[in-house]
């Protein structure tokens, strides 16, 4: 009887186990509303207000130019429909072509779009606006047209510099495409962009490197790991507008693990979170603390979230989430949140 007793109890806490992280590390994961629209991977997305767009992408060969918004207040939270990107077809020549691993900011209230590479492995250099007032597209164009060259895993971020809470300036940079007419190269090169014109920013000394990953912590920008950058972390000041490399995540300063591409990244109350991607151990989920130049890492993705790249990561309403991405050639659909100061919670897994 007590060896039966003592059997049950062993398969009972292997259950147990089986619904956690397998780890004792702070933080939890919980589901919350899955994307409305197709999953896919490849994705970008843009905060205007307190609304959170995200559409364009691919899944299994098919390409998306739909858009859903996110937003997260207590009366209206949840997915809703927004405009769609024009797509470029027979009827309409003049439209956008669908792509993947594009970028997108939010200037002055309208939201941007663009590079990538479209299904049949062209890499883009157009940029499309969105104004939410109107719910209209509009290709830019002249002084608006992107400077540099076509390209496809490049990053953007954005600042609110004069604190009225609406972003005035972007940046665009780094990625894979053409350099000097020699396709597939990496690229280290930026750009800026104030809502009317782009102007080329310089002072980025880092390696070349495309799928990196970036997240903004009042007025810095950090960029994170990437291809043939997997160990270095660059800080942007905004305010001057320049580089300045931080500690390597290498074995020596104890976050190797860090090291990914195609990873998802959100802030949390002053500190940077990074998880998913391509790497070695891509379910681990690090703390970044700029005040300490340091990593930590937190509860791993819960066994019951699909490992993934190319998913999104945004924060909004100091909560930070990660939504969609691809598995194997699936493309995903459900969303979670990281509460990084709660124990982990198996019950709000469904």
């Amino acid at each position: 009887m007590k060896q039966g007793l003592l059997l049950a109890f062993f398969a009972l806490s292997l259950f147990i186990t089986s619904c956690g992280s397998d780890n004792d590390k702070d933080g939890n994961w919980a589901r919350r509303a899955d994307y409305k629209g197709a999953g896919r991977g490849g994705a970008v997305s843009f905060t205007i207000g307190q609304d959170v767009y995200v559409g364009l992408g691919y899944s299994e060969g098919d390409y998306y130019n739909s858009f859903y918004k996110y937003n997260d207040n207590k009366d209206t939270r949840g997915w809703s429909k927004a405009t769609p990107l024009p797509e470029k077809t027979d009827l309409n020549p003049e439209g956008a072509i669908l792509r993947r691993e594009a970028v997108a900011f939010s200037v002055n209230g309208k939201g941007y779009i663009g590079l990538g590479i479209d299904e049949y492995n062209n890499r883009l250099k157009d940029f499309w606006e969105f104004d939410p007032k109107t719910k209209v597209w509009s290709k830019l164009k002249d002084a608006k047209a992107f400077p540099g060259t076509e390209r496809q895993g490049a990053v953007a971020f954005a600042f609110d510099k004069d604190g009225d809470g609406i972003n005035d300036v972007a940046y665009v940079g780094t990625g894979k495409g053409l350099l000097d007419t020699d396709d597939r190269s990496l690229l280290s090169d930026f750009y800026k962009f104030d809502g009317t014109s782009w102007s080329e920013n310089n002072t980025y000394n880092g390696r070349k490197t495309t799928n990196a990953t970036t997240f903004i912590i009042g007025k810095k920008a950090y960029l994170v790991s990437g291809e043939q950058n997997l160990d270095n972390v660059w800080e942007f000041n905004s305010e001057n507008e320049t580089w300045k490399q931080k500690l390597d995540i290498d074995r020596d300063h104890g976050a190797e693990n860090v090291q990914r591409t195609n990873a998802v990244a959100f802030v949390i109350n002053g500190l940077g979170y990074i998880a998913t991607g391509t790497g070695q151990n891509s379910r681990e989920v690090w703390e970044y603390d700029p005040s300490k130049d340091d990593w930590i890492e937190r509860t791993e993705l819960e066994n019951e979230i699909l490992s993934r790249i190319d998913a999104i990561g945004f924060s909004i309403n100091k909560k930070g989430f990660m939504v969609a991405g691809t598995y194997g050639t699936k493309g995903l659909s459900d969303m979670w949140e990281f509460e990084p100061r709660k124990g982990e919670d198996d019950d709000d897994n469904d």
